[in-house]
């Protein structure tokens, strides 16, 4: 029988901190939202705007625990969440009202910067995960605030009774002196309910505590009546918050950490860490987690989108599952594990997925009973990794599943239980994955008879998928198709940080889908090169928008091979360059590029070729050269020959530029 890891092995089980309120006394019926903002509370930007859930991950990588950062700052711990309030000279800003906020990721990894515009400049904070050794554990998130304007203002750093997405519960906030930090004081913890919530490197100036009772915090730091005595909070209807107010100077940073995974449960004493490292020293060390094909396109939204998205899919790997939250999403998801999985692969990344597909054949106790969904998933993880990365004693050692898998799919097929259109769609997409794989590895009868099966449930090689999915699904929709004006407007749909939400564990959505990020991986890939048994199309439909710009994909992992390809301009002629380093055993392979030159085609697997005249897009801007005004001052002209007389309506140098070398 086919025995994988249970679905629901984590799906339901809280995550490290979570356990952590599994002993607490049951929550007394807390107050809506809605009810709290007409109190005067602070809400996260989402949930105050009704919108859905919607935030960043940030983390490290090999971690199963992805932490939240919401479009205002706010970063949420387990029950309660760390916001940010500014003091300037004007007024407070709260980020989470505010208009004036703008959010990126630094250098397109998980680093969050959340700017906040006041009187002077900018309020920066940024959010992003580390590792430092503490008695038990290393993983920690930094949170830290910038005064980048010319004069001080005061930070409130306030611990709120929400999450990203909704209430929350804190019934206790206590802080206590650790070692470690600045200052005459030194550093100090905070707890919720007894849990280590945030290491501040000092003790603050002043304090506000509110709860239900009572009310907002906000209304005491408004006033100006936060007191100088540390203060806790306490709140039994589980709605505590307490702010603690720093000064800020111009240029100062305060830099704030908080402990997540092993070693942060109830009572545990958590020193402040020692070498917190700045936000540019974290961008630096992403660097090598980026690694890949590399590629070039004249859409910098596609290009930006990509690299955002190969940078968020590591939070989604934990060294052993991969989960579409980062950390509580079930570890075999349709539509989500093998997306991920795949993308892995499509970043040569095979390592990755050994890790995680090697490990389905251990048995569990009690094995979950299979589906043709999770039969799917396993089929197309397999299949697609063994033929981009040829890992024969993986595949070995799943044989044994990946025969159970097609039978139980056969079975249901002829049983008329696989009847869910995109279901379907999977299962077919993978048995004829499957087919493939067995032909390339010279089980003829298999790849037949799995073939055939494919072609059963409805969905060959060449026939559209169902287009009418997810957001994950409509992505490698419009990969499979190079549907370039479809990537665009689904990337446009991404937030500044490149995230997007999605269906989340027990029906709740989650703010930041990592398939999504996986999907747009896929999804640029399938506008570079599709690969058929046949061969490779290089550029199987050529958007009008990237005519006369270069293009580029070097060292890209394909079914055939290892594959670098570019495209130069000569005039209206393009040129292509492509090596190919083909799979040990491979005959020849077919390239094409049926977006540039339907007729062109080669089994070379290296050269460069000038390709037929494509004629310019009906709007295509051709640049003109405009006569200088007669009065221009003669000094602001630069040196050299003025242009040759051309006629009107010509182009410039006889036509568009020519592109680099390709290297």
């Amino acid at each position: 029988m086919f025995r994988r890891r249970t679905p629901a092995d984590r799906r339901l089980e809280p995550g490290p901190q979570s356990l952590h309120r599994a002993a607490g006394a049951s929550r007394p019926s807390a107050p809506t939202a809605a009810q709290l903002a007409d109190a005067g509370w602070v809400l996260p930007r989402s949930l105050a705007a009704g919108t859905g859930p919607r935030w960043t991950l940030v983390g490290t990588v090999g971690s199963p625990t992805a932490t939240a950062v919401d479009a205002g700052g706010l970063v949420q711990g387990d029950g309660w969440s760390l916001d940010w309030w500014i003091g300037a000279d004007d007024r407070w800003h709260l980020p989470a009202r505010e208009a004036a906020v703008r959010q990126r990721m630094v250098d397109d990894v998980p680093v969050v910067e959340t700017a906040l515009r006041i009187p002077g400049g900018d309020a920066l904070h940024r959010a992003y995960g580390i590792r430092a050794p503490r008695a038990v554990g290393d993983e920690w998130v930094v949170v830290e605030v910038e005064n980048a304007t010319p004069v001080p203002f005061a930070l409130a750093v306030v611990i709120r009774p929400f999450l990203a997405d909704g209430v929350g519960d804190a019934r206790r906030i206590t802080l206590e002196k650790v070692k470690g930090g600045k200052g005459r004081d030194g550093a100090h913890l905070v707890r919720v309910d007894d849990v280590p919530a945030v290491v501040l490197p000092r003790l603050p100036a002043r304090f506000a505590a509110g709860n239900l009772a009572s009310g907002d915090a906000l209304e005491t730091v408004l006033s100006g009546a936060a007191g100088s005595e540390a203060i806790e909070a306490t709140c039994a209807d589980g709605l505590a918050t307490l702010a603690m107010v720093f000064p800020l100077p111009h240029t100062a940073m305060l830099r704030m950490a908080i402990p997540v995974g092993a070693g942060t449960g109830p009572g545990a004493v958590i020193d402040h860490p020692t070498g917190l490292p700045d936000a540019a020293s974290v961008v630096s060390g992403w660097e090598v987690h980026r690694r890949g094909p590399r590629v070039e396109v004249p859409d910098r939204r596609l290009g930006d989108a990509l690299a955002r998205a190969r940078a968020h899919i590591n939070l989604a790997h934990d060294g052993a599952v991969v989960r579409r939250d980062g950390a509580r999403s079930p570890s075999m998801e349709p539509g989500a594990t093998d997306v991920i999985l795949a993308a892995f692969d499509a970043l040569d990344r095979p390592a990755e997925v050994d890790g995680v597909i090697a490990r389905w054949s251990i048995p569990v106790d009690p094995a979950p009973a299979p589906t043709p969904e999770a039969d799917a998933v396993l089929l197309t993880a397999v299949a697609g990794h063994h033929l981009l990365h040829r890992s024969q004693p993986v595949l070995d050692h799943l044989l044994p599943e990946v025969a159970a898998a097609v039978e139980r799919i056969g079975k249901a097929e002829r049983r008329g239980r696989v009847v869910d259109p995109v279901g379907r769609s999977r299962s077919a997409r993978a048995l004829d994955l499957t087919s493939w794989m067995f032909a390339e590895t010279g089980q003829a009868e298999a790849a037949v008879a799995v073939g055939d099966l494919a072609s059963r449930l409805g969905l060959g090689p060449d026939i559209d998928p169902v287009a009418d999915g997810d957001l994950v699904e409509q992505l490698l929709v419009a990969g499979r198709t190079a549907d370039h004006a479809r990537l665009v407007a689904l990337c446009a749909g991404l937030s500044a940080t490149g995230a997007a939400p999605g269906p989340g564990p027990a029906g709740r959505p989650i703010g930041h889908d990592l398939a999504v990020s996986a999907a747009v991986v896929l999804a640029l890939r399938g506008l570079l090169v599709a690969e058929s048994r046949e061969g490779l199309a290089l550029l199987p439909q050529f958007p009008d928008d990237w005519y006369g710009g270069g293009i580029e994909l070097h060292d890209a992992p394909t079914a055939h091979g290892k594959l670098s390809f570019a495209v130069r301009w000569h005039g209206s002629r393009p040129a292509v360059l492509w090596d190919l380093e083909p799979h040990p055993g491979r005959g020849p392979v077919r390239l094409t590029v049926p977006g540039l030159d339907p007729s062109w085609s080669t089994t070379e697997t290296r050269g460069d070729a000038l390709l037929a005249e494509v004629a310019p897009p009906a709007d295509l801007e051709r640049l003109r050269v405009v006569a200088e005004h007669p009065d221009i001052d003669p000094a602001m002209r630069r040196p050299g020959a003025g242009p040759d007389p051309i006629g009107d309506g010509d182009v410039v140098g006889g036509g568009l530029p020519e592109g680099g070398s390709f290297s």
